[in-house]
């Protein structure tokens, strides 16, 4: 819907379609044939230490995990559940699971009692097989040893999670945490070459992923073979660009994606100690690692990178960063010419995958919330809209809506939130706010869900925290509600400081009066709240845990509401 000058009229974009596309089993047997020996996942430890899963190894592996989940006992189309930390073990069993018919789910508990284990199983309802590592000091093992009875041969029985048969164990070294549990080395030992692997097709499910839980209870997004190989449209031209990414495996934004375009992913070993200086680190690997050309950073650890770029005084070879996850402003876009020639900044999700990417080869160009065009792929529909489901015209926020093969195929075994974000004709409802200019740009401001009701008005913290972020002394900023009896809810801005700067809440609560009052799309509801932290809360994905804030903030100012 555009002019002959080319212009955007209204807020809707499609793109033309190609033809049908391959499985991640497909890709696995052809980088295997066609890179062998070459590096495909490099694990690297925090002493630089690196564990190498060649391209072969990876498939071969693979394979033999397959048969031997299937000498095991595990059936088609059954769940396998894997909490185990980034190594190589994590990749042979998901794409094993992959390869055997299987539908892999990497999941995480922390409940002490197991009840968030137990309610993760209710929903999974035929997982037949857990593995997992002991976790940090045997945390994990001590939740699961009180839910199971350990039988012999990996078999368990468990009443509150039925359905369980099998249970598997990964450490590395001599197992001193789970001695009774059949070790992953024990299940792939004597395996018969005769077993047979079923063929497996574009429609079925590669991979269930557990979406961050910034917002509450987990769900698990469904992906099948064919939404996942969607990715090879943004992937062309990488099979020979080493990527460094230390995101968990299990989140979409860690998952080991270089398997669908042929390049080396290089990533922090989930068993070693976390680096201290996390910036130092990777700077050091990117030192050591071969034809590293683009590291994926979130904007918090990006923002570390430009204030402390002195330290790049090498030949530092690292053309681009991606990033994404948040809003981006234009403190972010300073690392182009500095950090990297470009900077890609992604719009995309669990559900849909992608949408559209920012590449800012110009940081003076950048505009704050800016996620760039449409990615050039068949089939991919992205249209804004309003309340009532129409589409509205250019420069008018609305909901984003996204309509692609990338789609996914439903909240596992819930219909209900299925039903309330998916459309009948195959339109996914993505809760980001957000609009298209005439040049077919995109911006995201945040999340629908995430507005807070202060005083009868609607207020989106993305657009007030952007407004924080761009004073000279804050590097970050999340905005969270408060419990309010008489406004319903107030604003408390949590703030993280630059090193090496100092700011005073009534000096934010001046900027705040200098930079938002009477200015179009800014709200005059401003925190009633500050709260400076030394850090935020992170989800294991490395997102900020909003939650926890807001959990924080309603402890810290309950005595104070008024």
């Amino acid at each position: 819907m555009a002019t002959k000058e080319g212009q955007l009229q209204m807020s809707y974009i499609k793109c033309e379609e190609e033809e049908s596309l391959k499985t991640l089993v497909d890709c696995l047997k052809w980088y295997a044939s066609t890179k062998g020996d070459d590096e495909s996942v490099v694990f690297v430890s925090e002493d630089f230490s690196r564990e190498v899963v060649t391209w072969k190894e990876l498939y071969e592996k693979s394979r033999l995990t397959a048969k031997a989940l299937i000498k095991l006992g595990v059936q088609k189309d059954e769940v396998v559940a894997i909490n185990v930390r980034s190594c190589p073990q994590w990749l042979y069993l998901t794409f094993g699971a992959m390869l055997r018919g299987a539908r892999p789910v990497g999941i995480v508990y922390t409940y002490t009692d197991g009840s968030d284990l137990v309610a993760m199983m209710e929903k999974l309802q035929t997982c037949s097989l857990l593995v997992m590592d002991p976790g940090m000091d045997g945390a994990n093992w001590k939740i699961v040893k009180d839910l199971v009875e350990v039988g012999s041969d990996g078999k368990v029985s468990s009443s509150k999670m039925p359905y369980l048969r099998y249970l598997v164990g990964y450490e590395p070294g001599e197992s001193i945490h789970m001695p009774d549990v059949l070790s992953f080395n024990d299940m792939i030992k004597e395996v018969p070459e005769d077993i047979s692997l079923p063929v497996i097709v574009e429609n079925d499910i590669a991979f269930l992923f557990q979406t961050s839980g910034s917002t509450g209870v987990p769900k698990l997004v469904t992906h099948t073979h064919r939404s996942l190989m969607y990715l090879r449209y943004i992937s062309k031209g990488s099979e020979n660009t080493g990527q460094f990414g230390d995101r968990p495996f299990p989140w979409l934004g860690g998952f080991p994606l270089n398997v669908l375009y042929g390049g080396k992913r290089v990533t922090l070993s989930g068993f070693c100690n976390i680096p201290e200086d996390r910036v130092k680190f990777i700077i050091e690997v990117v030192k050591r690692e071969e034809n590293i050309f683009v590291i994926s950073l979130m904007p918090p650890i990006l923002h570390e990178f430009i204030i402390r770029q002195d330290e790049l005084n090498f030949d530092w070879p690292i053309v681009c960063i991606s990033t994404g996850g948040q809003p981006m402003n234009k403190k972010n876009a300073r690392c182009v010419g500095k950090i990297a020639k470009v900077l890609a900044n992604g719009y995309g999700g669990t559900e849909f995958l992608f949408g559209a990417t920012a590449v800012i080869v110009n940081p003076d160009h950048f505009q704050d919330n800016l996620c760039g065009t449409l990615c050039n792929a068949p089939g991919l529909e992205l249209k804004i809209v309003n309340e009532k489901d129409e589409i509205v015209p250019v420069n008018t926020k609305g909901e984003i809506c996204i309509r692609s093969p990338a789609l996914f195929k439903d909240y596992y075994n819930d219909p209900i939130k299925t039903a309330a974000v998916k459309t009948p004709d195959g339109w996914y409802r993505t809760d980001d706010v957000g609009w298209l200019n005439g040049d077919s740009l995109l911006f995201v401001e945040g999340r629908k869900s995430s507005m807070i009701i202060s005083g009868g008005m609607n207020v989106e913290p993305e657009i007030l925290e952007r407004v924080l972020e761009s004073h000279p002394s804050v590097g970050s900023a999340v905005i969270v509600p408060v419990p309010d009896e008489i406004y319903h809810q107030v604003l408390c801005a949590c703030i993280q400081i630059n090193p090496g700067c100092d700011v005073t809440e009534q000096e934010l609560r001046t900027y705040f009066d200098e930079n938002t009052n009477d200015k179009p799309g800014m709200f005059t509801v401003l925190p009633k709240h500050y709260m400076f932290l030394t850090e935020f809360p992170e989800l294991y994905t490395g997102k900020t845990n909003r939650k926890a804030l807001a959990d924080k903030a309603m402890k810290r100012f309950a005595d104070k509401l008024e």
